[in-house]
């Protein structure tokens, strides 16, 4: 199982779990006392009874489930009886005050770059949804099941029900990657890598405040094997076609356009420099997208 087969594995409530202990004495609780905070048997009782559940007994199968899939990713480990924050994590990541606000990213590594067999059924969704064309992306269920049989990778991605859309859309969003909105009364996602990007400037620039395009790139990939050159990004493009040499997918290349425009990176093509191609709409190139070189323009300090 993974956060993506496991439907009450929702990021909000794997969060809320996450942030309670951060500010728990020694960042570790009783998993009963826990559970009761959480998931109060009122509450469960008033969740059962809305969806006229048979079953007397009360359950708390969100709390479970969510503790499941984040002692099994490695956020939470259980000592016994209590459950505590892993504190082999980065002392950002399980600091009180940053903590929270570094959670997305925390997710990320513990999920897609920590070699977590459990959870690559999960990164080679991802990775899919990321490659495909953000000016035609597939919005709904019935549009990426479309798509996926276009594309023949139904047993590849084992996407078999709109409760797994339902579980990407939710986590990619949460992570960084994607964000919806809605069309004629309809709500549609869109495989966006903006906001992951964006707060992770800083330590993709690696201290410097200038990078090749290509180099920027490789520790995108790096850090995020969802993205071009990664490992889960790499398994997506030999079953779905690889790009053209040099050439960045739409959605990536939308990313940096966004982040361009908003005055976080400048853009530049240098003379005598190997360039990569950021496509437009339709796959169209111009020679703003013909870049060489990445600068930001944030502080490095």
């Amino acid at each position: 199982m993974s956060v993506l087969k496991t439907g009450l594995a929702h990021p909000s409530r794997m969060r809320g779990i996450f942030r309670y202990l951060l500010h728990a004495e020694g960042q570790r609780e009783k998993r009963d006392v826990l559970e009761k905070i959480l998931s109060p048997d009122k509450l469960v009782e008033h969740l059962a009874s809305e969806e006229k559940s048979k079953d007397k007994k009360t359950s708390h199968p969100m709390f479970n489930d969510a503790i499941r899939e984040s002692i099994k990713c490695k956020l939470l480990i259980e000592d016994n009886e209590e459950i505590t924050i892993n504190q082999s994590l980065p002392k950002d990541a399980i600091n009180p005050q940053l903590g929270d606000k570094l959670l997305p990213d925390t997710f990320n590594y513990l999920l897609f770059a920590s070699d977590n067999e459990d959870e690559a059924d999960f990164g080679r969704v991802c990775a899919w949804y990321l490659a495909q064309d953000i000016y035609d992306a597939p919005g709904t269920w019935e549009e990426v099941e479309k798509r996926i049989s276009e594309q023949k990778v139904g047993d590849f991605l084992k996407m078999s029900s709109s409760r797994l859309f339902v579980q990407m859309d939710d986590w990619m969003r949460y992570l960084g990657f994607a964000w919806g909105h809605t069309l004629g009364g309809k709500p549609l996602t869109v495989p966006d890598p903006t906001a992951y990007i964006k707060r992770n400037l800083k330590l993709l620039f690696n201290g410097q405040q200038e990078s090749t395009i290509q180099d920027f790139i490789n520790r995108l990939a790096k850090q995020c094997p969802l993205f071009e050159t990664g490992n889960f990004r790499e398994e997506v493009e030999a079953q779905i076609g690889t790009r053209e040499t040099n050439f960045l997918s739409t959605s990536t290349a939308f990313a940096l356009f966004i982040l361009h425009d908003e005055g976080e990176i400048q853009l530049e093509r240098q003379s005598d420099s190997t360039f990569m191609i950021l496509p437009k709409l339709n796959n169209q190139v111009d020679n703003d997208g013909r870049i060489s070189h990445i600068i930001w323009k944030g502080e490095n300090s």
